[in-house]
């Protein structure tokens, strides 16, 4: 006989969504919510080069503190006429990763004149700066290794890191007791990695590298240094903190961003040949990922020209630097310890930096504002930058805006620098 009873389908699991921390991100709904009250101090669109004087989308010309355009070279003739002309010869992609057809001979000459720049063998160029911490850390290490990691390094330091198979520990941000205490209780067989920003992206302080190099020579450890922030900016020679520090050649490895100084975008690394015969061979941004394009590539070699030949950018931008924090000094917010192109304000909590961004962008001047996580906790910056191109009066005027905008919000608390440093 027939059984008309309805058929219950089988029941399935109730799986939790994965997406859920992408959909539920608090940092997401903060960033939407500052959207809608138009108070977003991210994603700042902007109508023309990042200039001294950048215009931006709203239409309105501002003096720019806010931009990594360290030698002013972003815009300049000779960086932007070579880029043209790679473009017009190779084309708008390499269209392929660097083992297959994604190389050029602008791509071998750059690898070629960074390592001559840096001392080094050789130099491995990738399509970022990111991608060159990944491509030297993730190939780096087997189990039982260790990479030890400043705790304030670059979050790409950190995730390259992550990628090893060694075993990843932070030590206090430029400590070199916390680092030494490390080193000292490690297995005297493992291998290690030191890793540390040279000048640190959001504070603007150096690394201790002297003391750091000193302790890898005594604990038999590897030195990485990320110069993003270094590189055209410190050192007598513009390779950046490893160089001002003396210790450039005890350095195992030197990873750049050419979105910095170099005013274009791509990262590379300067170490031994075999290690970069082993990136070349092993590192996912290099065997996996397509090359940076022609026209980048170019751009970032005009500019290390450049570089190389006018060192009085970087007496500049240094003088620059000395000013703004000068200026700052004597209007009431002194900046953060630094000797770079980066320059911190603390501001405190975020909302509070939130506010004096917009005070200053309304004012004229643009900065970046960051908040928790780039920073700890309640301990936001204003984060300022020169560039080389910045006109004495422009760094006065705008260092008077931004000490204004900071006193105009700031809290008794957050003019105490003591406790920054985690």
């Amino acid at each position: 006989m027939h059984d008309a009873r309805p058929v219950t389908p089988p029941t399935r699991p109730t799986r939790r969504d994965p997406f859920a921390p992408l959909l539920d991100s608090d940092r997401a709904e903060m960033m939407r919510r500052h959207v809608r009250e138009g108070v977003a101090t991210h994603s700042v669109p902007t109508g023309g080069a990042p200039q001294p004087v950048t215009v931006f989308d709203d239409g309105r010309a501002r003096v720019n503190l806010g931009s990594n355009n360290y030698l002013g070279l972003a815009g300049d003739p000779q960086v932007v006429e070579a880029a043209v002309a790679a473009l017009r010869q190779y084309g708008t992609s390499a269209a392929g990763s660097r083992i297959l057809n994604g190389t050029t001979r602008l791509h071998l000459t750059l690898e070629q004149e960074l390592a001559e720049h840096y001392g080094t063998e050789d130099a491995v160029i990738v399509s970022s700066g990111v991608n060159a911490n990944v491509a030297v850390l993730s190939t780096s290490c087997r189990p039982g290794d260790v990479l030890l990691v400043d705790a304030h390094a670059h979050a790409s330091l950190h995730t390259a890191a992550a990628g090893s198979r060694g075993t990843v520990q932070r030590f206090t941000h430029n400590s070199t007791a916390s680092l030494e205490r490390r080193l000292g209780r490690l297995d005297p067989e493992a291998g290690a990695v030191v890793v540390v920003d040279g000048v640190y992206s959001m504070s603007g302080e150096s690394a201790p590298l002297a003391a750091i190099a000193g302790l890898c020579g005594r604990f038999s450890a590897r030195l990485v240094v990320d110069e993003a922030h270094g590189l055209g900016v410190l050192g007598e020679g513009g390779r950046g903190a490893a160089e001002a520090a003396g210790v450039l050649a005890r350095v195992d490895a030197v990873t750049v961003a050419f979105s910095k100084s170099l005013a274009s975008v791509g990262g590379a690394v300067m170490t031994s040949r075999a290690v970069a015969d082993g990136i070349r061979g092993t590192a996912m941004p290099y065997v996996f990922s397509a090359s940076g394009d022609p026209a980048a590539v170019a751009a970032a070699l005009a500019s290390l020209r450049v570089l190389r030949r006018e060192p009085e950018r970087r007496q500049r931008l240094q003088a620059n630097g000395d000013l703004l924090r000068r200026v700052l000094t004597e209007h009431g917010v002194a900046p953060l310890p630094g000797r770079g192109a980066v320059i911190a304000v603390l501001t405190g909590d975020d909302e509070v930096t939130r506010a004096a961004w917009a005070v200053a962008h309304e004012a004229g001047v643009y900065t970046n504002a960051v908040c928790h996580p780039a920073v700890p906790r309640g301990k936001g910056v204003l984060r300022l930058a020169v560039m080389a191109t910045h006109t004495e009066e422009q760094v006065r005027l705008a260092g008077e805006v931004v000490a204004a905008a900071v006193r105009s919000v700031r809290s008794p608390e957050t003019t105490q620098l003591a406790g920054y440093v985690a």
